[in-house]
């Protein structure tokens, strides 16, 4: 099963994934991270992201690219948070040398291939209407490519709102 889970910062998404994990049966269960620490603000998110998995059954994997060449056990489930920070390492750790969004479903189709079940967690940044530089407009249409791209892909898709998931799919 492939469930892809969207919304706005702080919407209760990765709570909600969380718990979706924590509730598949006979499986191994597997977070993997792809946020890379920056600055305070992101190690404050990434401490409170660690305590809210603490004891939930699932190990963590920390792995900021390259996400098609984690080994997991066959069968496992696992959950990826989140697309938009694994697309920004992709893009900005390699430059202009190849199409950050083709390697990612390349990557990620190597992943769900071995997995029973995965979820994939992804910010909706395409509504505060501001017209940003071109490089992150490039960004912003890459990310949009995807979401379309593992919405249409996605048996369940889900929307994060005020803490409230909401199916769309």
């Amino acid at each position: 099963m492939f469930i892809f889970i969207c919304g706005t910062s702080g919407s209760g998404k990765s709570f909600y994934a969380e718990e979706r994990l924590k509730n598949f049966s006979g499986s191994q269960k597997f977070y993997i991270a792809t946020a890379k620490i920056y600055d305070e603000e992101m190690r404050a998110r990434v401490k409170k992201h660690k305590a809210m998995r603490k004891n939930k059954g699932f190990a963590t994997i920390e792995k900021t690219f390259d996400l098609g060449t984690i080994k997991i056990p066959g069968a496992s489930s696992v959950l990826l948070e989140a697309l938009t920070t694994w697309l920004a390492n992709e893009m900005f750790e390699h430059g202009e040398k190849f199409s950050a969004a083709e390697k990612i479903l390349r990557d990620f189709h190597a992943l769900k291939a071995r997995c029973k079940n995965i979820i994939l967690v992804s910010d909706d940044i395409f509504s505060d209407g501001i017209i940003y530089d071109e490089l992150t407009e490039k960004y912003i249409k890459a990310l949009a490519g995807l979401t379309k791209n593992f919405a249409a892909e996605a048996d369940e898709v889900i929307e994060c709102f005020a803490g409230l998931p909401i199916r769309l799919k």
